[in-house]
């Protein structure tokens, strides 16, 4: 019987770890937009969003409750300094404010939005 326990314990132990290491490659957070904002032509309007973004394959989702607003690729830039808070990075390309960066609250990593324009030719 104390077999099947420390068997049972330990099958829990590598379950979870081996959870928890699938999901290290995925970032989930909630962000508030202050103002519309452009992600490759697609208008994402003021107010707070799920936004996920998997290091793996470089592909951000920003998600209103479970439908998907939009997706595009990210590029990784690790930086000295953490975010004290969240940081969002817009250009403005006259009426229209472009999303170019998003920074996550005690992270080092940044990610660059890679627009249509400039993603290489297929």
């Amino acid at each position: 019987m104390r077999s099947f326990g420390k068997n049972f314990v330990l099958g829990l132990s590598m379950a979870a770890l081996l959870g928890a290491s699938a999901l290290a490659g995925e970032t989930t957070k909630t962000l508030t937009f202050n103002r519309d904002v452009s992600v490759n032509g697609t208008v994402v309007k003021k107010g707070s969003y799920k936004v996920k973004i998997n290091k793996e394959t470089g592909e951000m989702t920003i998600l209103n409750g479970k439908e998907v607003i939009v997706k595009t690729t990210v590029t990784l830039a690790a930086e000295e300094r953490k975010a004290n808070s969240d940081e969002i990075g817009f250009t403005q390309s006259g009426d229209t404010n472009i999303l170019k960066s998003v920074k996550f609250e005690g992270s080092r990593d940044r990610f660059r939005v890679m627009s249509a324009q400039a993603a290489p030719n297929q």
